[in-house]
């Protein structure tokens, strides 16, 4: 007949057995998830290693745009960076119709934020996304008593966006309305970057998205912007963790009683 010490061991023995699996499995699914982070979501309409692969001056903004052709009358227009050393600074955005002056964005240049907004992820009149391993350093309202990491301040006005994500890319995105589909829309955005670094995927980059939905693998981002929902493969890991200390149990406690 078993001791009650050689209960505990094997107890033991098989309950850091059944922890030990489900932490391969955890690293199975989160690691490869952690190393290839800075993969962004496909199908980005502009490609700011492609455009401008050389270093900004950090204090200069400079104008960027692209254009997308709309197939619904609404559509996603995303900002997405990645800056593992420093910071992007990024002011008056704007989305306009071929032939027209007319921004459809809301609080282009952040200029409806308030004090209140500084050093937050709320700004006026946008939302967030971020991949599912971006949990440090996303980006925030800045402005000029207030520039975070960012050199440069606002293009323009008193507030601007400054972001430094160092794990996966987090963005800016609005959904734009009143399209015209089959029409052509030009986005245009001042940005600057003070890493001093050439602008090289993955490493420090910027895209823009423009979709009828956001881009695949995005989180949408609600009340708690720094606090990211946990990896769907976290939670496999724990569940099997917790699965494991339930059956040790049942094992150990049915001994005793053979015991």
């Amino acid at each position: 007949m078993p001791s009650n010490r050689w209960i505990w061991y094997g107890g033991t023995t098989r309950f850091r057995a059944i922890v030990m699996g489900a932490l391969l499995v955890m690293a199975a699914f989160v690691i490869p998830n952690r190393a290839n982070a800075q993969n962004p979501p496909a199908g980005a309409i502009f490609d700011l290693a492609t455009v401008h692969p050389s270093a900004f001056n950090g204090s200069v903004y400079t104008q960027f745009s692209t254009t997308f052709v709309a197939s619904a009358t609404s559509e996603y227009v995303s900002f997405a960076f990645r800056e593992v050393p420093a910071y992007f600074s990024l002011d008056d955005v704007s989305v306009t119709q071929q032939g027209s002056s007319t921004n459809l964005l809301s609080d282009p240049g952040f200029e409806s934020d308030t004090p209140a907004n500084l050093d937050t992820n709320f700004p006026v009149g946008w939302n967030r996304w971020i991949q599912a391993v971006d949990t440090s350093a996303i980006g925030v309202v800045a402005g000029t008593t207030f520039p975070y990491g960012c050199n440069s301040g606002p293009h323009s006005g008193t507030y601007f966006w400054c972001d430094g994500s160092v794990e996966g890319y987090d963005a800016l995105y609005q959904q734009v309305n009143g399209l015209t589909v089959g029409a052509t829309y030009t986005i245009t955005w001042w940005l600057t970057d003070d890493s001093g670094d050439a602008i090289t995927n993955p490493t420090i980059d910027l895209l823009v998205y423009a979709g009828t939905a956001l881009p695949t693998g995005a989180v949408p981002i609600g009340s708690s912007p720094s606090t990211p929902a946990p990896a769907t493969s976290l939670l496999i890991a724990l569940g099997l963790a917790g699965l494991g200390l339930y059956q040790w149990r049942r094992i150990r406690r049915r001994r005793a009683q053979e015991g």
